[in-house]
């Protein structure tokens, strides 16, 4: 704090005028000032901004840099300033010092509820799921403030393993469904998604990043391995999860704080809920299953799981599912087959007027 607050005369770094400043503000200042413009970045990550332990410089500093975004002709709702901070101090953005924060929150949930497990201190699963699909239940105000994410760089320690790991570290066998699963959370959620490289095929760890005094150090030396993403199970997820980010790139559903969770059904050792994303004839709507349930006899006729409160549409709009690609036959909608540990996803198409 001291190093922001300390004031000499001096010479400006960038005007070269002699004025009384505060060095170290203006040194970070002048570094992102050659960035921006030799560079041309076009947003910023903080990393661990607590430790700068100074809310007044990081306001200025965003502040500054935003205003070299917008000298460039930029408008200020393509440009972010984010900060790292696992234990997510919301003020920094309720007090708009920074635009947004990862959300470490969402990495917490979304790793219990693939387990089918609450998150911690969470009395509901329920509200387990709501917290992980509206970022504004943990306290942000808009989706813009929150960087969603299923693994982080970070990847020492129990616990933030890659997500491959994750599941393989806690007994589940047949991983392939539930990085979908999860997956379909993160691409579907309120907040800007993030996704690990690697993650998007299933790779995992090759280095122990739990040895004793290794730690995070062996994070920097274990690199993406490409040649999984031929093997055939980690193929259908990378598939699976480009499909995803194709829709959450192109529709306006997604790009919206909007959503209401529409069904839950938790009876007979169920997890089942439903959200539905974005408002009118723009919509999404995700169902997605977070148990060993599954509709008895799913490829037979008349097999279902009943979605009773499926909005309603325009005629002669129809329903794709993302996911696998295809169209939804009218008498199906919100009718059709649910598997274990698994998601799908609406998407509106209008064909009407």
């Amino acid at each position: 704090m001291f190093k922001y607050n300390y004031t000499v005369e001096g010479y400006h770094p960038i005007t070269g005028e002699q004025s009384r400043l505060v060095p170290a503000r203006e040194y970070m200042k002048a570094h992102i000032a050659r960035w921006m413009d030799y560079y041309r970045v076009d947003g910023l990550r903080l990393d661990s901004v607590n430790n700068v332990t100074n809310y007044d410089f990081l306001q200025e500093f965003k502040d500054y840099a935003r205003s070299l975004w917008q000298q460039r002709g930029g408008t200020g709702d393509r440009f972010l300033v984010v900060g790292e901070e696992l234990s997510v101090p919301l003020e920094l953005v309720q007090q708009s010092r920074l635009d947004g924060l990862w959300n470490e929150k969402f990495k917490q949930i979304i790793r219990q509820v693939i387990l089918g497990r609450n998150w911690y201190g969470d009395p509901s699963f329920e509200g387990s799921v709501r917290k992980l699909i509206d970022c504004r239940l943990l306290g942000f105000s808009d989706g813009a403030q929150a960087v969603n994410y299923l693994t982080s760089h970070d990847i020492g320690g129990l616990g933030n393993e890659r997500f491959y790991n994750w599941l393989a570290n806690n007994g589940v066998a047949d991983t392939e469904p539930r990085i979908k699963l999860a997956f379909a959370c993160l691409l579907t959620a309120v907040g800007i998604p993030m996704i690990l490289a690697g993650d998007e095929f299933a790779d995992q760890q090759d280095l122990d990043l739990n040895y004793p005094g290794q730690g995070d150090t062996n994070k920097q030396v274990d690199p993406v391995n490409y040649s999984r993403a031929s093997e055939d199970w980690r193929q259908r997820i990378f598939g699976y999860v480009a499909r995803l980010v194709r829709l959450r790139t192109t529709s306006d559903a997604l790009a919206s704080n909007d959503i209401q969770f529409i069904h839950s059904d938790f009876s007979d050792g169920k997890r089942v809920m439903a959200w539905q994303r974005g408002y009118g004839r723009n919509l999404i709507v995700v169902v997605a299953n977070f148990s060993d349930y599954g509709t008895p006899n799913p490829t037979e006729p008349n097999a279902e799981y009943f979605i009773p409160n499926w909005p309603q549409i325009s005629k002669g709009d129809r329903w794709q599912e993302v996911t696998q690609e295809r169209w939804v036959a009218s008498d199906r909608i919100g009718r059709e087959p649910i598997y274990p540990w698994s998601a799908q996803v609406y998407a509106l198409t209008q064909t009407g007027s």
